[in-house]
């Protein structure tokens, strides 16, 4: 067996698991108190692949974690120890930076925003393709292949000057209720933006509201997830982004 560690809250909430609370692999949620906080974690056989089901177990006991009334700072996962001691001593000796980290999250959510085209924008953007192309006896084949990939580089630049336009107005929106911002790295065609903010918890209702102001025209629609656990803004180590979570090696 290996432990498994979901998140870290401050210590007074050593004593407010769940009963019945299961995470990864079905294993029943614990505390272990370590110092100024508590981890709650689970007990996880070795070699338990990476999977979807494994993810989103992770995140339940964190959203769980959430609904305590604290804000955890939840760990990157698949972080595993041989033991609860092991575990403890790595919270032990990133202390310095762990309980500061806690601390600051307190009484705060991340928010994501993903922007994406619209339904009318993929159609128009959308290149047919010419039968004749497919016929290596029409003339001017590859002129009209190369014209193709100009047209759509084109679109590409443009998409990315709007979505930039987009972003520009939701941070105005929304601004005086932003304490932190994250402009994710997109690795996908889309969403086109994922743009996630830190946002006290008091004020979702109004930061849901803000951003509902925002027109987005036939262009482009938005979608606002949240409130969550901060996991985009728990890095340990210089970088401001934690992107997936907290991870004891950063």
């Amino acid at each position: 067996m290996t432990t498994h560690l979901y998140c870290v809250l401050p210590h007074q909430f050593r004593a407010v698991v769940p009963a019945g609370l299961n995470g990864v692999a079905g294993g029943r949620v614990r505390a272990i108190p370590v110092d100024g906080l508590v981890a709650w974690v689970s007990d996880v056989e070795r070699g338990v692949p990476v999977s979807i089901d494994g993810i989103r177990a992770h995140n339940d006991v964190v959203e769980a974690a959430m609904e305590t009334g604290s804000t955890p700072v939840p760990a990157r996962y698949g972080q595993r120890f041989d033991d609860d001691e092991a575990c403890r001593a790595a919270l032990v000796s990133r202390a310095a930076s762990v309980e500061p980290l806690l601390a600051t999250m307190q009484g705060f959510v991340e928010m994501t925003v993903l922007v994406t085209p619209s339904t009318k924008r993929m159609i128009d953007d959308l290149e047919p393709v010419l039968p004749e192309m497919f016929d290596p006896n029409t003339r001017g084949v590859g002129r009209q292949y190369l014209d193709t990939l100009r047209k759509r580089e084109m679109r590409t630049g443009e998409i990315s000057h709007a979505s930039d336009d987009i972003a520009s107005k939701l941070a105005d929106a929304a601004g005086p209720l932003v304490h932190r911002t994250l402009d994710h790295q997109t690795i996908t065609p889309m969403p086109l933006r994922t743009i996630s903010h830190l946002v006290a918890r008091d004020d979702v209702e109004r930061y849901k509201a803000a951003v509902g102001s925002v027109r987005s025209g036939r262009e482009f629609r938005f979608l606002v997830i949240g409130p969550r656990a901060p996991y985009s803004f728990c890095a340990l180590g210089s970088d401001a982004g934690g992107t997936h979570g907290m991870n004891l090696a950063d």
